[in-house]
């Protein structure tokens, strides 16, 4: 009888020419295609300039290229193929002035560090891509301009007054890789990848912050003494009321009213519009960051170039552990209840407008699915060789649930599970375990049929903000 490992086929990967410094290059690309959701954001999007009869030569020449890296059964040809990435690095030269020749990979010059990613995987051509804030506009805008990229979310600085437990306006910011430091502020290195992302999100103190729902409790609270102080006095002394005095209480009176209003909305308050000033409460608050929209990859890139205090930089060697399957449900908890909290709101009886805006296509998940929903699993690792001036990138990619290779341009060679566990790494690319088919909006039909692109707006109310008290 022939086992079960027999039958499975052993696959290979293309090696990548160098084309001249291109280290770097190559092994975003040998990460990007291992990465599915990628190959499908790209297939979309070629569709979508079909229908709409766009030319789209940069995303074509890296699909191309993508496509070309996928895995194979191994033989004897497929063990000697070795793809030249000419046309799509022609593309990047012509349209990119930071990718020109060896200047592609200067390690000190951290923003280049995947040039791939500069426009989001959308075509350089595509003068309609959404550069700024999602907070700027309106959420389904963006997703009906375009097929939201599987490596862009967006996160979320939280600030809270420590006094009132109130929000400020909050904005989302997108993202395509998270930097995360390797070195913590009591400067102790980090020794694991959730050591470095619980630091990415921790909670800091900040003095001195305006409070907008404080300043309006304040003044809520003096301008009550002064009513009642001046209702007494009147009482005992009716003869010397003035005409402006009893205007004085009447405008008292209904400042009362106004700022009990604003006391008790659950919207922002925007004193600057209140056509009164009044003096501003400062006091302490908590800033944290969270992610609001998980991204289908997550690109963590370890930030192992440090500055010493005495000047000059060094490169850490510190190994950092990192797991196969990664949960980011504890980094996500604002995503996570702002998703109940919309859509529990649309079940009491919202529009579909609404529905739309909260982003719930579907019955709301079980805490269980939502918990999966947060699952990574690991695609790609890059590794850098050499000092913090110069070296030489390599990297680990999965072909399948148990298989990997080690890729360093042109030399492809299969590699256990335990070499890429102990590797330094510098980038890591993890891929939701538990993906969801992405329909988009059709120029053709105008129809949707799956709204799970959709994320709240902010700022949401403190209600909404708050449903469990964590942040």
């Amino acid at each position: 009888m022939t086992s079960l490992a027999a039958k499975t086929p052993r696959l290979v990967v293309p090696g990548l020419q160098n084309l001249g410094n291109t280290c770097f290059f190559n092994a975003i690309l040998q990460a990007l295609a291992s990465l599915p959701s990628v190959h499908e954001y790209l297939e979309q999007i070629e569709q979508r300039a079909r229908i709409t009869k766009r030319t789209i030569t940069f995303t074509c020449a890296l699909r191309d290229c993508l496509d070309a890296l996928t895995p194979r059964e191994e033989n004897d040809q497929s063990r000697r193929v070795v793809v030249a990435p000419r046309i799509l690095n022609a593309e990047l030269t012509s349209r990119l002035s930071a990718f020109q020749g060896n200047k592609q990979q200067l390690v000190g010059n951290e923003q280049r560090r995947c040039s791939v990613q500069d426009r989001g995987l959308a075509d350089l051509a595509m003068t309609n891509a959404t550069r700024s804030s999602i907070s700027d506009l309106r959420l389904l805008q963006a997703v009906d301009e375009r097929n939201w990229n599987p490596l862009q979310g967006l996160q979320v600085n939280l600030l809270q007054c420590a006094c009132c437990s109130r929000f400020r306006p909050l904005q989302n910011q997108p993202f395509i890789d998270v930097s995360l430091s390797l070195v913590a502020l009591d400067e102790r290195k980090l020794s694991h990848l959730t050591d470095a992302l619980q630091l990415y999100t921790e909670q800091e103190a900040i003095d001195g912050v305006e409070c907008s729902y404080c300043s309006v409790v304040e003044q809520l609270k003096d301008t009550k003494e002064k009513y009642a102080q001046e209702e007494t006095h009147m009482a005992l002394d009716q003869e010397s009321v003035s005409n402006e005095s009893e205007i004085a209480q009447h405008e008292r009176k209904d400042w009362i009213y106004t700022l009990k209003q604003l006391a008790d909305s659950s919207s922002s308050i925007d004193l600057e519009q209140l056509g009164w000033s009044m003096p501003r409460k400062c006091g302490e608050s908590h800033k944290r960051l969270q992610f609001s929209r998980s991204p289908d990859v997550f690109c963590f890139h370890l930030n192992r170039k440090v500055y010493r205090r005495t000047g000059g930089a060094v490169k850490l060697e510190t190994y950092v552990e990192f797991p196969l399957e990664l949960d980011m449900s504890v980094y996500c908890q604002y995503e996570l209840d702002c998703d109940g909290a919309a859509k529990q709101k649309v079940a009491n009886g919202s529009s579909r407008s609404a529905a739309r805006r909260f982003g719930v296509s579907s019955p709301p998940r079980s805490e269980a699915s939502k918990q999966q929903y947060l699952l990574y699993d690991l695609a790609a690792v890059i590794l850098h060789h050499g000092n913090e001036r110069s070296g030489h990138f390599t990297a680990y990619r999965r072909t399948g649930p148990s298989q990997w290779f080690f890729v360093s341009d042109e030399t492809i060679r299969e590699v256990p599970v335990t070499d890429v566990l102990s590797s330094c790494a510098y980038m890591l690319f993890y891929e939701r375990k538990f993906r969801t088919k992405r329909i988009t909006r059709s120029s053709e039909t105008e129809e949707t049929t799956d709204d799970d692109d959709s994320l709240p707006d902010v700022p949401f109310e403190p209600h909404l903000l708050l449903p469990n008290g964590r942040y």
